[in-house]
């Protein structure tokens, strides 16, 4: 069955600030909010997710271990009637880490026979209909951590329309790991006021920009920019003033074609 997540996901200040979970595992846990039906659980394979983040099938096992340690995901596992073949799985997310002393990390259901759960958080989907300015709600009132700027940087990215694949999202941690949440902001928002598409092999283009001229600070960036602006302007009063001048010349002499005459002119 093709999986069809929602456009908007759900990810909650607990697992945002949680230092015990990775980057990718917080990515992960957004990503199975969006999946999760009316429910409120996702039915979607390892399988799924390794072919959305390019990574083996271990590293999503991994990760969807350690949310279900963490008490961010209760697990249901249906199996065939008396077999050990798995039919699906179901996961849970949860508002609130589940206790470990309540034992109720997994469940094991056979023949298709739904138990109740512990309440999962579908009553805050509303059909996953959920404004992406949520994300960041109490982030005033916590320590802010490099992940909440991350998300911070998602979210700016997504304001501009473009499209952020599976493969590309940890991509962009990774700028944001290196130059910093304020610097891949700015080149977000640039990219939005230099092209009619943004793409993120545009932003990538910027980003790289940056490194390779040891570009650290959005102060830095403004000024690389304005000497690359005069540069271009420089460039084209020079195309401007060399095309007066053929023109010019062109009057007085009409014994060529325009381009016989342009390919003399300007190798002259």
């Amino acid at each position: 069955m093709e999986e069809k997540p929602s456009y908007y996901s759900i990810l909650t200040a607990n697992v945002r600030y949680d230092k015990r979970l990775k980057a990718n595992e917080k990515l992960l846990f957004s990503e199975i909010t969006a999946l999760s039906n009316k429910y409120g659980y996702c039915t979607a394979t390892n399988g799924y997710f390794s072919n959305l983040y390019e990574v083996s099938k271990t590293s999503i096992s991994t990760w969807i271990n350690n949310l279900k340690r963490c008490g961010y995901l209760e697990i249901e596992t249906i199996y065939k009637e008396n077999s050990k073949e798995i039919i699906q799985r179901k996961m849970y997310p949860q508002t609130n880490p589940i206790k470990e002393n309540l034992n109720r990390y997994s469940r094991k259901v056979t023949g298709g026979i739904k138990e109740n759960l512990n309440t999962p958080i579908k009553e805050n989907f509303k059909d996953n209909n959920i404004n992406i300015n949520n994300i960041n709600i109490n982030s005033s009132s916590n320590k802010e951590s490099s992940f909440d700027e991350q998300i911070n940087a998602f979210t700016a990215y997504q304001m501009t329309g473009a499209s952020l694949t599976g493969r590309q999202q940890p991509i962009l941690v990774d700028y944001v790991d290196r130059l910093g949440h304020e610097l891949v902001v700015h080149a977000i928002e640039y990219m939005e006021d230099h092209t009619k598409r943004p793409n993120f092999s545009y932003l990538r283009t910027i980003l790289n920009d940056y490194e390779d001229n040891h570009i650290t600070t959005v102060e830095d960036a403004i000024k690389n920019e304005e000497r690359f602006k005069e540069h271009r302007q420089k460039q084209k009063n020079k195309q401007n003033k060399k095309k007066s001048m053929f023109i010019d010349a062109r009057t007085q002499d009409h014994s060529k074609s325009d381009e016989e005459a342009w390919e003399a002119f300007w190798n002259g």
